[in-house]
């Protein structure tokens, strides 16, 4: 319960800070190298700041601003030519969970590495390439959520050899990040050698890595090392995690018509239809907010925790918990607690305006906490929403949304450390603006 919940992180937070070793960390991790996966102490202290001031602090993010909303600008002209190349089409369906995919990804990878994928309605160019990162990073949140039994209950250590299979599938995703992520920090230290090269004016995080990360480290990795298994932290943890978020929110609204209603008769009195929504409108969005937040509180990004393990004894409810005791959260179960929440599977976006109006999902409220609290709570909250938020508002104010014949969109949710929608959204899109609006979006 949320009481149980707020006491771990409060009260044991600093003792349940840690991480276990698991094979994820060692094989997908760089061996903990990613402060994802890293111990509580002063590595993970010293990279998790790095990331905080140089990519995710407010003040970053307002320089960074830029990025996701050109993005989205280009992820709504991408859905306007769809729809105007698909006119004589009938039954014009499209994929819009995989367009979603390829929006963070884009955002994500210009914020890392300043590049993106050009993966839209009329240029394939780069298709298969992004297609090709796009799986691996589904592969990456699948596998991570293996474990063997001995990372369950220790003394099965002797059923470990029947799951090797786990262990392969491991090794070879890592293979394919780390050949990835070590391509981009490779183009990155070849264009700081060439004379010729201009300096960048809004560096992206691996140029600052570069130049933050000392090449004999006191921290027992290699400088690439460091630098690999943290851009591969944050980079798969965002793309995949926010595109989820979007896909779940998006469905949720098909299979919720008055809600969708609700939500775009607000965008059309707060914003109106002579201009597109902005970062600075969503703070008047309350319904947006409202089904933002119920979206998270039903289909959190990741049904259960990440494992955190105690450093020492500690007291939990009143049970004694012994050190090197792992803790997991689950996060379904708690968003879904009859205790606090009326209807629980149902769902309401309303509730955040009557009964819960104060909750948020920041850490805070221990009742929802889809990004975690304390200590080890997902550092991208701030990134998240705004991504998440922008996206939402721009599509729904821009398109009329349908599913192909009036089905019911399927709610059934897929495997991994993350939790995907199991298939693929697919949706009828009109344009409820003016053309010239999609034309020269801002």
């Amino acid at each position: 319960n949320h009481e149980a919940v707020k006491e771990c992180f409060t009260t044991n937070d600093r003792v349940l800070a840690n991480r276990p070793r698991s094979n994820a960390g060692i094989y997908l991790g760089y061996d903990h190298a990613g402060f994802g996966f890293a111990p509580y102490g002063e590595y993970w202290r010293q990279v998790r700041k790095l990331a905080m001031v140089e990519l995710l602090s407010t003040r970053r993010l307002e320089t960074l601003k830029h990025v996701h909303i050109s993005e989205v600008n280009a992820f709504i002209k991408d859905l306007y030519l769809f729809c105007m190349l698909n006119q004589q089409n009938p039954n014009p369906k499209l994929v819009i969970s995989q367009k979603l995919e390829a929006l963070t990804l884009n955002t994500i990878m210009r914020l890392m590495a300043g590049k993106r994928y050009f993966w839209d309605t009329t240029d394939g160019e780069d298709d298969e390439e992004a297609a090709h990162v796009a799986k691996v990073i589904k592969d990456f949140m699948y596998v991570s959520g293996l474990i063997s039994p001995s990372e369950v209950v220790p003394f099965l250590g002797w059923m470990d050899s029947m799951f090797m299979g786990q262990v392969k599938s491991m090794k070879r995703v890592a293979r394919e990040i780390d050949s990835i992520v070590g391509e981009w920090v490779e183009e990155h230290k070849l264009k700081r050698l060439k004379s010729e090269a201009k300096p960048e004016s809004t560096p992206d995080f691996i140029d600052i890595m570069l130049s933050a990360i000392e090449e004999d480290s006191m921290f027992g990795y290699s400088r690439e090392t460091i630098i690999k298994a943290n851009v591969m932290n944050l980079f798969l943890a965002g793309s995949d995690t926010t595109s989820i978020t979007l896909t779940w929110i998006l469905s949720n609204l098909m299979n919720n018509r008055h809600a969708l209603k609700c939500a775009q008769e607000e965008l059309d009195l707060k914003v109106g239809r002579d201009k597109w929504v902005q970062d600075s409108d969503i703070e008047k969005l309350v319904y947006l907010q409202a089904v933002v937040k119920e979206t998270l509180r039903l289909y959190p990004p990741g049904p259960i925790s990440v494992p955190h393990e105690a450093s020492e004894d500690c007291s939990i409810g009143g049970y004694h918990v012994g050190k090197g005791t792992r803790v997991i959260v689950n996060l379904w179960k708690l968003h879904r607690d009859p205790q606090v929440w009326s209807n629980p599977d149902v769902f309401e976006p309303e509730r955040f305006l009557t009964s819960h109006p104060d909750v948020d999902v920041l850490g805070q409220h221990f009742e929802l906490i889809p990004f975690g609290s304390g200590r080890r709570s997902c550092p991208g909250i701030t990134l998240a929403l705004q991504m998440t938020h922008l996206t939402i508002a721009s599509i729904l104010q821009g398109f009329e949304l349908s599913t192909p014949f009036g089905e019911t969109v399927d709610m059934s949710e897929g495997l991994g450390i993350t939790m995907p929608k199991a298939t693929p959204l697919e949706v009828i899109l009109s344009p409820r603006l003016p053309s010239a609006m999609y034309l020269h979006s801002t």
